[in-house]
């Protein structure tokens, strides 16, 4: 069920995706110094009738090497089917 909060936390890195610089050190990998961010589509939508979205999707476009795209999910509680190994 989609909430303010869910909602909050995603316009947040869609109008200033400046805050991910944190996870991207998390992932250790380098936030890139000089890029543009382009807000895409969440819809993630397969030829058969099955609808999925992603709740934010940015295209990265660094100055200085290759473009790539992030998503974002919002999950507000631990589920362990979703753990990190």
């Amino acid at each position: 069920m989609v909430t303010s909060t869910h909602e909050t936390s995603h316009r947040i890195f869609q109008d200033h995706p400046e805050v991910l610089a944190p996870i991207f050190e998390a992932l250790g990998m380098p936030p890139p110094a000089k890029a543009e961010i382009e807000l895409m589509t969440p819809d993630a939508t397969e030829l058969k009738p099955l609808e999925r979205r992603v709740d934010t999707v940015l295209k990265v476009e660094p100055s200085d090497g290759e473009s790539f795209v992030l998503a974002v999910e919002a999950q507000t509680r631990k589920a362990a089917d979703k753990a990190v190994n």
